[in-house]
C-alpha cells in the first residue's frame, strides 16, 4: 500500500469533535467554570486586594460611628485624585462593602467549580479509556482518512510524544482500536493552581474579617503609642526624629523611607510637619507652660505642632506673667513674639535652629525646632497565606505547562481510519506531529 498523504494532505482536516448537546445545567456549569471568567474575577480581586493593602481604609474605631466615619471618608476623598469616585465605589471601606463581598463569594464558587472539574478530570484519566466522553478542561479533535492505514510506527510516535505513555490495543469485530495517553499520573498536580487561588482568596477574606486600621497617630520625637487592643505592639518615633519603628521586637526604618512593616502590620507616614520644643526657665528652675490651642496641655517642656507654613501657636506662662506667640516660617525657622500682661508685644525675633532667648530678669526661653509625624497603621494578620498560595499556584501552572494531559483513540478497518485526540488546548500541535509521524511518512510497499 502506498501512502499518498504527502499529495493529499490538504484533504485531511483536524476538526473539533462533535458532542451531544449539553443540558442547561451542563451549559451553566461550563460557563461558570470557563477560564476567561476566572481570569476576569481573579484580576479584579487582585486589584481590590492591592487597594485593601495600600489605600487607607476606614479606621476600625470609627466603624460604629456614622458621623465620624462620614467625616473621615470625606477627608480621604479630598486627599486622593478621583477620591469622590473611590468613595462612591466604597473603596475606602472594603471591609463593609457588600458588592465586594458578593464578588468574593462568586469568585469562591467559581474556584470551587474549577477544583471539582480538576477532580473529575483526575478520576477520568485514572484508567486509559477511549476519548468519547467529555472531560472538563480538555478539547477534542477528529481526523478521518479514507483509503489509508495506520502504520506500525504509531506506538513509537506515542513514545516520542510522551516519556511514559500508556498504550492499549483493542480488537473489535471488524476493526481495531488503538489507545494512547500521556501524563495521567501528573494530573493531580494541576489541582494546585486552583488550590493556590483558593488559599489567596481565603487570605483576603480573613483579612477583611480580622484586619484593622488606625490613622491620625501623631507622635513627637521620643514618643510612642500602643496599638492595643488590636495587637500587642507600640509605634515609636525616635528621640532624634530620624527613625520610626514598631516594637517589640523592634523593627525600625529611616523616616525618609516613609514606612515600616513587621509581618502583617504596615505603618506609613501620612504627614510630617514642623514642631518646636519650647521651655522657659527662671534661673535654673523650669516654669510651667500651657499650650492654649492644643488641648490646654500644661508641662515644663512642650512640643507644639505647626501643620503648615504660617501656622500660629500661643503658649502661656502664668508663673512668669508672660505669653508667647510662635509662627512657623518654614525650613526650621520660627518667629517668636513675647507678649506682656496686656497682650502687647515685648520682643519679636526670628530664630532658626536651637536658640536661647533672654526675655526678662532671670528668664530664658529655650527654642529647639524639630518635627512631628502623623502615622497610619494597618494590620493584615492573614497576609502570610499569600506565600503558600503563590507556591501552590506556581506548582500548578508549571504542571499544566510541563505535563498537559492528552489521549488518543484510533479506530481503523479496510476502508481507512478515524482518530480522535482529546487533550489540553496546547496539545493540538502534538496531534499534528503525531499524524505526520504515523501517516505522512509511510514508505511505499
Amino acid at each position: 500500500m502506498t501512502q499518498r498523504l504527502s499529495e493529499a494532505s490538504s484533504a485531511i482536516d483536524i476538526v473539533p469533535a462533535p458532542e451531544e448537546a449539553p443540558t442547561l445545567l451542563a451549559k451553566l456549569w461550563r460557563v461558570f467554570s470557563h477560564p476567561i471568567l476566572l481570569v476576569a474575577l481573579m484580576a479584579l480581586a487582585m486589584i481590590l486586594m492591592g487597594i485593601h493593602i495600600w489605600i487607607p481604609q476606614l479606621p476600625t474605631p470609627l466603624a460604629n460611628d456614622p458621623v465620624a466615619a462620614s467625616s473621615w471618608l470625606e477627608r480621604m476623598a479630598n486627599q486622593f485624585p478621583g477620591g469622590g469616585a473611590l468613595r462612591a465605589l466604597g473603596l475606602f471601606d472594603l471591609a463593609h462593602n457588600l458588592p465586594f463581598r458578593a464578588l468574593l463569594a462568586f469568585l469562591a464558587a467559581v474556584l470551587l467549580l474549577r477544583f471539582i472539574n480538576g477532580l473529575i478530570r483526575v478520576m477520568h484519566v485514572h484508567r486509559l479509556a477511549p476519548p468519547v466522553q467529555w472531560v472538563p478542561g480538555l478539547h477534542a479533535w477528529d481526523v478521518v482518512v479514507s483509503d489509508a492505514a495506520v502504520t506500525s510506527s504509531w506506538e513509537a510516535a506515542c513514545g516520542s510524544s510522551c516519556s511514559l505513555p500508556r498504550v492499549r490495543v483493542i480488537e473489535l469485530d471488524e476493526s481495531r482500536e488503538r489507545l494512547c495517553d500521556c501524563h495521567h499520573r501528573k494530573q493531580w498536580l494541576h489541582l494546585f493552581l486552583e488550590l493556590g487561588f483558593i488559599v489567596a482568596l481565603a487570605s483576603l477574606m480573613l483579612n477583611l474579617h480580622a484586619g484593622w486600621q488606625l490613622d491620625g497617630l501623631a507622635l513627637d520625637p521620643g514618643q510612642h503609642a500602643s496599638l492595643a487592643p488590636y495587637v500587642n505592639k507600640d509605634v515609636l518615633f525616635s528621640e532624634d526624629a530620624m527613625q520610626i519603628g514598631l516594637c517589640c521586637p523592634a523593627v525600625s526604618a529611616p523616616l525618609d523611607q516613609g514606612g515600616v512593616a513587621d509581618g502583617g502590620i504596615w505603618m506609613a507616614v501620612d504627614a510630617r510637619g514642623q514642631a518646636v520644643h519650647i521651655a522657659l526657665a527662671k534661673g535654673t528652675e523650669a516654669l510651667q507652660l500651657q499650650a492654649i490651642e492644643e488641648n490646654a496641655r500644661i508641662a515644663p517642656h512642650l512640643i507644639v505642632h505647626f501643620p503648615e507654613v504660617r501656622s500660629e501657636r500661643a503658649i502661656a506662662a502664668p508663673e512668669a506673667n508672660r505669653a508667647f506667640r510662635l509662627v512657623a516660617l518654614g525650613d526650621g525657622a520660627f518667629l517668636v513674639q513675647v507678649l506682656g500682661p496686656g497682650n502687647d508685644v515685648l520682643t519679636s525675633k526670628e530664630v532658626s535652629g536651637d536658640s536661647v532667648l533672654p526675655i526678662g530678669k532671670d528668664l530664658t526661653l529655650h527654642i529647639e525646632p524639630t518635627h512631628y509625624v502623623v502615622l497610619r497603621v494597618q494590620g493584615r494578620p492573614w497576609t502570610w497565606l499569600l506565600w503558600p498560595a503563590a507556591l501552590l499556584a506556581a506548582v500548578g501552572m508549571f504542571a499544566r505547562w510541563r505535563w498537559p494531559y492528552w489521549r488518543l483513540g484510533i479506530r481503523s478497518n479496510e476502508a481507512g481510519f478515524a482518530a480522535r485526540w482529546q487533550g489540553a488546548a496546547s496539545t493540538r500541535r502534538t496531534f499534528q506531529t503525531f499524524l505526520e509521524q504515523t501517516i505522512l511518512h509511510e514508505e511505499t510497499d
